[in-house]
């Protein structure tokens, strides 16, 4: 008996030792990670930023209180993914360092010459912050040093959020246009225009009406057209613009024209797209174009329908009778 309570006096005593030690240190913790960012820079200040990966690296540049792509003559970057990383930037809190020492920079890949993302913020031509990320040690966890010192951290941040490849920043939804405000479109052999606020196909026969399903399916996959990936301002022999494999006309209800050139270089994957209103030339999917290509005019028509047909009858009769007699 004596010999147990010997034991669990002694298992108790090591449980105090280390709850007041847990009591001491934590509150220093707590204050410690509350207060400490890792990174200290003001988020207004900032109208550039530099992202590397050792291999590729972009840069974007804030102007007109809009960000752009510099290296790709000045393309619209998305919004709201660069405004989500420097808000994610600017609230990283530093935990306890997981090293300190510059022998272990290397080991983390946080170093000048290993790492996985370098991010450098700027203010004019001068960086308001550098930060290095590297290794991760867990799901959506990564380590980072901030190029001020040597203490790596452990904190949660997605590397993949900060991409080094242009085309991950471009908005691939520059070519999106509201449906409501389209007026006509053109395709090869068939043209939509709106009647009663409904896409109807022009120059219906007696007994065709507009398969509506079909014809929304079209203006959907136009309307909200995406990109793949800017090529440049400048046109090149290999895009054969001057062979276009599908021509598309839109009005805006405004009365402007916009043309849509899609063509395709030898052997690949995806098309080249020209609209008249827009400098660039653009990447876009291979599947989506070819199935606005595959719409004709017998997939947006269909046969009147019985009742349809009752109706169109019913309501020329209505006016065969009520016309006036000479």
């Amino acid at each position: 008996m004596k010999k147990w309570i010997f034991i669990l006096s002694g298992l108790l005593a090591i449980q105090l030792i280390l709850t007041a030690a847990v009591t001491l240190t934590g509150e220093d913790y707590e204050a410690f990670q509350a207060e400490e960012k890792v990174l200290s820079f003001d988020k207004k200040e900032v109208d550039g930023l530099r992202i590397e990966d050792g291999t590729d690296s972009v840069s974007l540049k804030k102007q007109e209180g809009k960000w752009l792509l510099p290296e790709s003559s000045d393309f619209p970057a998305n919004q709201s993914s660069v405004e989500q990383l420097l808000g994610k930037l600017a609230t990283l809190k530093k935990g306890w360092p997981v090293a300190k020492t510059r022998s272990a920079l290397r080991r983390f890949k946080v170093d000048e010459e290993q790492f996985e993302r370098k991010l450098v913020l700027l203010s004019g031509d001068e960086a308001q912050a550098t930060l290095y990320v590297g290794t991760s040690p867990g799901f959506r966890k990564v380590h980072i040093r901030p190029a001020n010192g040597d203490e790596v951290y452990a904190v949660m941040f997605n590397t993949w959020d900060a991409s080094a490849k242009a085309d991950e920043w471009i908005d691939k939804d520059v070519l999106t246009l509201e449906e409501s405000d389209l007026d006509r479109v053109e395709i090869p052999g068939v043209v939509l225009h709106w009647k009663d606020g409904k896409p109807q196909v022009a120059d219906l026969g007696e007994k065709e009406q507009t398969n509506e399903k079909e014809s929304r399916s079209l203006l959907g996959k136009l309307s909200k057209l995406r990109i793949q990936s800017v090529l440049g301002a400048e046109i090149k022999l290999e895009y054969r613009q001057d062979e276009p494999a599908l021509e598309v006309k839109i009005t805006r209800k405004g009365g402007e024209v916009l043309n849509y050139r899609f063509s395709k270089s030898e052997d690949a994957s995806y098309y080249i797209l020209k609209r008249s209103d827009l400098d660039h030339y653009f990447k876009v999917a291979e599947y989506t174009v070819n199935s606005i290509k595959e719409t004709t005019r017998d997939k947006l028509v269909q046969a009147t329908s019985e009742e349809t047909s009752s109706e169109h009858t019913g309501a020329k009769s209505v006016e065969k009778k009520s016309s006036p007699r000479p």
